[in-house]
């Protein structure tokens, strides 16, 4: 077998990875802060090995073709590497629900799971039978001093984050950040994860609008118009060899 192959199937594996990532994008387009993720790659150098034998004298015709193939003696191959997260800022829509938020600028809402502290943009919140400040899952939004329950009256939320009721102060929403070198990562649920955030300061918060996500639909359908056209290319070049290997075996030798 031609070695030409492994090298056009690792890109053809890369494309298709890069397809799943496109496609998650594309189901996610109307998540109310997603963020848009890019499938990073990386290339390998693969050298065949020669021996010394090969080297060191002329070696006959079966000696050769078990030392080293024809061809060169290096192929690059395609590996996925790391996974990037563009964290630019989605629209904000206006819902005039008060208990919907979105916050402009930097800064992630902190939310309680059953796995830990986890941190989300998504802003569509809502109370509880309880009547905690929870997540569209059920999980409790965190506060400055812990779960945020909120009586029963009219709601209202500041820009600082501050919870009031009635116009008393009942709570202040936590914001974290983290640095731009050591931004939380993708986790389970559509939540992010990380533990190196600290509270925001001054937060930005606009209640009554959500945060859109940030995925360009018709950014992401172009993408993956190529990158069916890039692995329907690297199809027929497996075709095109497997196609040469048969003439080679077929033809040629019933010439020789």
């Amino acid at each position: 077998m031609n070695r030409a192959v492994y090298s056009i199937l690792s890109g053809a594996l890369a494309q298709e990875r890069q397809m799943q990532v496109f496609a998650n994008n594309m189901a996610n387009v109307n998540t109310a802060g997603f963020k848009q993720d890019d499938q990073g790659f990386t290339s390998v150098l693969a050298r065949a090995q020669v021996s010394g034998a090969a080297l060191g004298h002329q070696a006959g015709l079966g000696q050769q073709i078990g030392v080293r193939p024809a061809g060169s003696a290096e192929r690059v191959f395609v590996a996925p590497h790391t996974m990037h997260t563009s964290f630019e800022a989605g629209r904000i829509r206006i819902t005039g629900n008060p208990l919907d938020m979105a916050i402009t600028g930097r800064g992630f809402f902190e939310v309680k799971t059953p796995h830990g502290l986890r941190y989300t943009r998504n802003g569509m919140l809502s109370l509880d039978g309880q009547g905690r400040l929870v997540t569209n899952l059920g999980y409790p939004v965190m506060g400055t001093k812990g779960e945020i329950k909120v009586p029963s009256g009219s709601v209202q939320v500041t820009k600082e984050g501050a919870v009031h009721v009635d116009g008393k102060p009942v709570a202040t929403i936590k914001v974290m950040e983290f640095p731009d070198d050591l931004m939380p990562k993708k986790n389970l649920e559509g939540f992010l994860a990380a533990d190196n955030g600290k509270v925001m300061k001054n937060p930005d918060i606009q209640s009554g609008h959500i945060e859109e996500s940030n995925v360009n639909s018709i950014g992401e359908m172009v993408k993956m118009i190529q990158g069916m056209r890039n692995y329907e290319s690297s199809q027929k070049l497996i075709q095109t060899l497997d196609r040469m290997a048969e003439i080679a075996i077929q033809d040629v030798g019933r010439v020789l």
